[in-house]
Parts: structure tokens; C-alpha cells; sequence
């Protein structure tokens, strides 16, 4: 028995013991098997460099990854254990090839070419902008790829105008007159119609020279939305949904919205701006004074100065926090991005105030600062254990997958607990899950602004614990996991 024959055999107790319903039928000396009415494999046989060579061809795979009921019919793991026997598998990709016309000629009762312009198609998903300037809605598009994690609308605008920098540049004679791709950046595939490349270049190009552009991370009135289309080439560009935004069929498409706050929008810097200085203020809070994690406020009262203290809002509650650093920053120079940067309440007076806490001023004055390029012996907590409750699976799911996959955490557990806790004046009692990831120091801030972008409690509960006994091999499994 030949391996092409064995490989036959071995294949079929392979789709018998996943039970799916197939049937197989040969054409020539090549076999075709029609699994679920979902699939079409072919397989044959080649001699190439005195090698017998079999060939797995996915021609049809009418399920998209991304549909809810996605076909768990997967033949490339099964392959993959015959590759000792030369085995290569091609998949499907989306396309009309000339075996799938050949074998429907010679067996059109299998109506493969119908099947086909019945598929739908891969459901590609479109992160949307919208710019408008006097009456003139100008558009762009974002193909995500399959594995991009849950990532906000304004991270991706954030690439927009660099992308459109970029085509510039590399395009000075050009203008764009129907709808383009401008650029592929940071993942992203940008594309933009006529009236955007407009705006941009009356509001930004125009005005100012690129190496001032280039300082612009936020553009303030850009308007976002999510969508997806179908496309039977994943490497199309759905220039129809151009059309369809600019005659207002907006039916599939997501509520186009603000991507920022009229706070937040109040605090990013115009262009002609960037030299304006912004009043930066280090804390660290009062109940985790030597844990010497570091968080950045806002703050209108120059006066303050390192020693002081003040008030500051942490996760929905007003807290007291010492002050450790006090600066200007120009705003293209900021330590952390200004539309997302809290404002300090006020500077604690007297210590009356503090007493109304729990504080006392003595509690502070064991506290030694120093400069980074100094650091101290006791500054040695460098890794964390960050924990969060909530009540939703799917939340525990996102939270846990984004932080994965974004490398911040090097492990997360997920497990079911009961919690009792006061909530307006009373006791309440739920079942919850209980979230925890190991991570490093500098990461702890991004952690729980994404914790806070998905929860949807009220007030989300985040701590964060030291480890403050590591082996060796757990510290080095940790820096090689968070990037």
C-alpha cells in the first residue's frame, strides 16, 4: 500500500472521528471530498524529485472566521502530522482557481462555481473616520486584520494624519481624486476618498510644515464608527462603502460618534500650540506610599512642589497623594498624553485636612525622594500582581485576552468567587469573577486604563500587590513575556 493511499485512509478515520458527513468522489487519479457541504478538499498525488509528494488542496471553505456559527472544519492541523510524508496543504483563499473550474467541468453536478457566488464571502472589519469642514464630509477606512486585539477607535485615528504625511511625501505630485490607499502603518491599512484628502490638506498640509505635523498626534472633531463588509478576496478594498457613506446608506454602519470628549478635546494641543507648556504633577498615593508607583496629574496651580499634598481622583474616588515631581512640559514633550491625563483637585492646605483622611503629616516624612539616575536599595518591587472583579464572563474574557495579547501581563487567572461588600448603604452579595495577572511596574498604568476602557461597573475595583519573593526562573518568565 502506497503512503498516498495510506494517507486516503488515515483522512477519512480522521473526518469519521470528528463526525462530519463527507462524501468522496475520484476524478482521475485524484480524490475530491465534500465535507459538511461547507469544505472541498482535493487531494492527489505527485512524484517530484523522486519523492512521492501528496497535495491537499482546500478549494472551497464557504465559512468565515470571524461568522458566529464559523465552521470548525479544519483540515490543516491533520496535515501537519503527515508531514513527514511530504504532505502540503494549500487553503482556501477566497479565490476561483483553475483546479476549482477544472473539477466543475467535469462534475457539474457538484455546482462548485454556484457555491461560490452564493458565498458571501470573508467578513472583513472597518474601523471608520469621518472629518467634516464647511458642509464637506470627508471619509477614511481601516482594514483591521484578523488578529488585532480590541483596540479603540483613537488609537487608530492617532496613525491617520501620519499616514496621510507619509503619501505625501512619498507622492508630492499626486492628488488624490477618487478613493485610495494612502498607506499601510502600524498594522493598519488606511484609505481615504477626495473630500478627507481635502480637509487634510486645507486644515493640516497647507498650514503647517511637516515637522510641526509630525508633533500632531490627535486630530480634536475626527468622528468614528465600526463596521464590517463582506469581501471575497480579503486583499480588496471595499471602495463601495465610500459610496454607500456618501449617499447616506449607513444602515450596517456603527453610530458615528465623537472619539473624543468635549473634556478631553479642551486639553490637546493645537498646533500652533505645541510650544504652550503644560503643568505636569508626579503623585504617589498616600495608602501605597512606597510602593513608588508614579502617576501623572494635571494641575493649574504652578505653586505645587514636591512635599505637598493633595487631592486627586483615583477610579471614582477622591484621594490623598504626595507630590514627588512638579514641571513644565512643552505640549509635543508631555510624559503622558494630555487628553487622557486627570487634573489635580486642589493642594492640601493645612493639616487639618489631612486628619479628616486618617493622615497626619509625620506619616509622610519618612518618605525619601531621589532622582531616577539614583536610584535607592529599597526600590526593589519591579513586579506586581494586579487584580479586578466583575460579574460578566465576557467582560472577565475581553480583559483578560486584550492585556494578553497586548503583552502586558505575562499570565492571567480567571476564577468564580462570591463577594460581599457595601454599596449605598447596604450589603450586597454576588457571585463574580476574580481576575489576576503578573506583571511589571511600568506596565501597571496602561493595565488599568484598558481594565477601566472595558469594565462596565461603576466604580471598577483594581489593587495591585507586590511580589516581593521571586525565583529567578519566574522573574525571567515575566521579562520575556511583557514587552
Amino acid at each position: 500500500m502506497s503512503n498516498f493511499e495510506k494517507f486516503l485512509i488515515e483522512f477519512e478515520k480522521y473526518l469519521e472521528k470528528k463526525s462530519w458527513n463527507f462524501d468522496k468522489y475520484q476524478i482521475d487519479n485524484c480524490f475530491l471530498y465534500d465535507i459538511e457541504e461547507t469544505v472541498i478538499i482535493y487531494i492527489e498525488r505527485k512524484e517530484e524529485f523522486s519523492k512521492e509528494h501528496i497535495i491537499c488542496r482546500e478549494l472551497l471553505n464557504l465559512k468565515n472566521e470571524k461568522d458566529y456559527n464559523y465552521s470548525h472544519i479544519k483540515i490543516k492541523p491533520f496535515c501537519l502530522k503527515y508531514i513527514k510524508e511530504w504532505v502540503t496543504f494549500y487553503p482556501f483563499k477566497g479565490e476561483i482557481t483553475e483546479e476549482l473550474k477544472s473539477i466543475d467541468k467535469k462534475q457539474p453536478f457538484l455546482k462548485l462555481l454556484e457555491r461560490y457566488e452564493k458565498w458571501k464571502g470573508y467578513r472583513v472589519e472597518i474601523a471608520g473616520f469621518q472629518l467634516e469642514n464647511n458642509n464637506e464630509k470627508g471619509y477614511a477606512l481601516v482594514k483591521l486584520s484578523s488578529n488585532n486585539s480590541f483596540i479603540e477607535l483613537r488609537e487608530i485615528g492617532k496613525h491617520l494624519l501620519d499616514a496621510y504625511i507619509d503619501f505625501i511625501i512619498e507622492n508630492p505630485s499626486d492628488t488624490i481624486e477618487n478613493e485610495q490607499i494612502i498607506k499601510i502603518t502600524n498594522g493598519f491599512e488606511f484609505m481615504i476618498n477626495k473630500a478627507m484628502a481635502k480637509i487634510l490638506n486645507e486644515r493640516y498640509i497647507n498650514k503647517y510644515s511637516i515637522d510641526s505635523l509630525r508633533k500632531l498626534k490627535e486630530i480634536v472633531d475626527l468622528k468614528g464608527f465600526w463596521t464590517s463588509v463582506y469581501l471575497k478576496n480579503k486583499n480588496e478594498i471595499p471602495y463601495d462603502l465610500f459610496n454607500d457613506l456618501g449617499n447616506g446608506k449607513t444602515e450596517n454602519i456603527g453610530i458615528i460618534s465623537d472619539i473624543y470628549t468635549d473634556n478631553m478635546k479642551s486639553r490637546i494641543p493645537k498646533i500652533e500650540d505645541f510650544d504652550k507648556e503644560f503643568f505636569y504633577v508626579s503623585v504617589v498615593y498616600a495608602d501605597d506610599l512606597y510602593s513608588y508607583n508614579f502617576y501623572n496629574y494635571l494641575s493649574d496651580d504652578d505653586s505645587i512642589k514636591p512635599g505637598d499634598k493633595v487631592f486627586v481622583n483615583r477610579a471614582g474616588d477622591d484621594v490623598v497623594a504626595l507630590v514627588t515631581e512638579a514641571k513644565y512640559y512643552p505640549g509635543s514633550e508631555v510624559p503622558f498624553p494630555v487628553s487622557r491625563t486627570k487634573s489635580i483637585i486642589k493642594k492640601i492646605e493645612n493639616d487639618e485636612e489631612l486628619h479628616k483622611y486618617g493622615y497626619k503629616p509625620e506619616d509622610f516624612a519618612e518618605y525619601d525622594f531621589y532622582d531616577d539616575e539614583d536610584e535607592p536599595e529599597y526600590y526593589q518591587y519591579l513586579y506586581y500582581i494586579v487584580t479586578t472583579l466583575c460579574d460578566k464572563q465576557e467582560i472577565a474574557d475581553k480583559i483578560s485576552k486584550t492585556l494578553m495579547e497586548k503583552k502586558l501581563v505575562a499570565g492571567s487567572q480567571i476564577s468564580k468567587v462570591r463577594s460581599d461588600y457595601w454599596w449605598e448603604g447596604k450589603i450586597e452579595s454576588k457571585e463574580e469573577f476574580k481576575l489576576e495577572f503578573r506583571t511589571k511596574l511600568d506596565k501597571i498604568n496602561e493595565i488599568v486604563e484598558i481594565i477601566e476602557s472595558i469594565h462596565d461597573y461603576q466604580v471598577p475595583a483594581i489593587s495591585r500587590t507586590a511580589i516581593v519573593c521571586l525565583t529567578d526562573e519566574m522573574q525571567k518568565w515575566i521579562d520575556e513575556s511583557v514587552e
